[in-house]
């Protein structure tokens, strides 16, 4: 459906993303922090970046990776292929080593003797020149039989990923670089483990800002003045008035002006908006109000014999059910005026969406069940 052509954070935000960056912590409120996710899914997970454009997994169950096992970003923007100069990585795969107890993941090569830990290693492709080389690379290990996975340290357990696409238990207790949620709050976690702070980070051709305590803004205005909506994502507008030659127009938080509906400013009082997003004044609206000279509404009920008196913006308390646009992601208002919050919901055209914490709906990531959506927010069923 159109209508799930999103920007959300995720924030439509996943427990699962991996990326890389190029700048890191504590940098100037003028810079920008650059992020990527992984290209690919192996196994029906992302691969957790620990470098700028390189990836790890450890599979679990199973000693060998073919084609067929790979699910790669496709589409004309930020599309993701294998590197045809090369030959395809396909077979087995080396073991994860353990030399006198330090594991042979990223973080321990730089204290490994060198070469000793083998990897098989996937190289991508792709037409995204937010990096130096548009190639990303994926280093792929298997955990040795007989090794119980809740026996590994977190640092070790992060790159887990089951064979069979189940979930490998490898965010439980673990924190992974990208998105994580403290206190409510969104920060996001480089590959050294710190924290974004004082800058822009730009994640999928989307900006948000992080505060001087690692903490995502939202709905809010930045220290260098710009407007982020609801979803902490960077906007070209501000909400409020904005005056149009010699009529007033209002910008939603959502980007839109509003049109045909009713606006409630910070001073309690109620103005309409035609369907051509002009204030109207010295009228009666379509639903019966009379706005005065200033565009106010003057109190009285509406004019229309047959209709509720209730007041502008009454009728939109009422509740519906079905989509709401939220910022730049969308809800879905129940029967009874809640909305889906950490559950799944099926819509009339039989596909599923998850909606997270916030009651946002989630795109492009796996769901905290285990499940990938797509950027429509759609499950995926692969």
């Amino acid at each position: 459906m159109l209508r799930k052509q999103l920007t959300a954070i995720s924030l439509a935000i996943t427990l699962t993303l991996g990326y890389s960056g190029a700048v890191y912590a504590d940098t100037l409120s003028t810079s920008t922090v650059v992020m990527e996710n992984c290209g690919a899914y192996l196994f029906e997970w992302r691969p957790v970046g620990y470098d700028n454009g390189k990836y790890f997994a450890i599979i679990v169950g199973g000693t060998t990776i073919s084609e067929s096992d790979v699910i790669l970003n496709r589409g004309y923007d930020y599309a993701y292929t294998f590197n045809t100069s090369l030959p395809r990585p396909w077979g087995n795969v080396p073991e994860l080593v353990n030399i006198d107890g330090v594991w042979g993941i990223p973080e321990n090569w730089s204290i490994l003797p060198e070469g000793s830990q083998p990897v098989t290693r996937m190289v991508l492709v792709t037409n995204n020149k937010r990096m130096t080389t548009n190639e990303r690379y994926v280093d792929i290990v298997r955990l040795p039989g007989g090794i119980s996975t809740s026996t590994l340290p977190p640092e070790v357990r992060k790159y887990l990923i089951n064979v069979d696409g189940s979930d490998a238990g490898a965010y439980e207790g673990t924190t992974t670089n990208g998105w994580n949620q403290v206190d409510g709050k969104w920060v996001y976690i480089s590959p050294d483990g710190s924290l974004v702070k004082n800058a822009w980070l730009d994640v999928e051709e989307k900006k948000y800002y992080m505060d001087a305590d690692g903490f995502m803004l939202a709905d809010t205005i930045t220290p260098d003045g710009v407007y982020v909506n609801s979803s902490g994502v960077k906007t070209n507008y501000f909400p409020g008035w904005v005056q149009s030659g010699e009529y007033w127009k209002y910008m939603q938080k959502n980007g839109s002006y509003a049109a045909s509906t009713w606006i409630q400013d910070t001073d309690g009082k109620w103005y309409y908006f035609n369907i051509g997003e002009k204030m109207e004044t010295d009228c009666i609206t379509p639903d019966g109000y009379y706005v005065d000279n200033n565009g106010v509404w003057d109190g009285n009920a509406s004019v229309i014999g047959n209709a509720k008196s209730l007041g502008p913006g009454e009728a939109s308390n009422v509740s519906k059910q079905g989509w709401e646009v939220s910022g730049d992601s969308w809800k879905y208002r129940l029967e009874d005026g809640s909305y889906v919050t950490n559950a799944w919901m099926q819509d009339s055209d039989g596909k599923w969406y998850y909606f997270n914490e916030s009651s946002l709906m989630v795109t492009n990531q796996t769901t905290p069940d285990g499940y990938y959506v797509d950027f429509d927010g759609v499950w995926a069923n692969i």
